[in-house]
């Protein structure tokens, strides 16, 4: 039996996290496609439009430099009408997985100190495609 992620089933989610690199206008950054890609393939959706949950990609070349972006979880608009505490006391634990998953996936990444943002950077050299 052939892996799902083989063939057909791959192109497709490259087609889609070109689509998605597109949309968040992520084109010029050149660790965009591969992230969106691996968190795509790994399951994870990317949000792409405002508060619609998943995850949140985005850059900021002047602080981080141009071969860098941050990700954090973007809850879905709900989490936020009314304000559930319960919310922010999840965050950090969900940004320490996602740091944790962005690692499995082959990337360098930190988290920003109190923030629930995490730095990701250049995948590893030995990290799998």
């Amino acid at each position: 039996m052939s892996h799902p992620m083989n063939g057909a089933d791959s192109e497709d989610v490259r087609r889609q996290a070109r689509s998605v690199v597109a949309a968040l206008g992520l084109d010029g950054t050149p660790l965009a496609p591969g992230l969106v890609f691996s968190l795509l393939r790994a399951g994870f959706g990317v949000q792409t439009e405002t508060l619609t949950g998943g995850v949140e990609v985005r850059a900021c070349p002047e602080h981080y430099g141009p071969e860098s972006l941050l990700i954090s979880w973007a809850p879905h608009e709900a989490a936020y009408t009314p304000l559930d505490p319960r919310v922010t006391q999840v965050e950090g634990i969900m940004t320490d997985a996602l740091l944790n998953t962005v690692r499995a996936l082959g990337f360098t990444a930190e988290r920003l100190g109190v923030s629930y943002s995490v730095l990701v950077r250049a995948r590893s050299a030995d990290a799998p495609s």
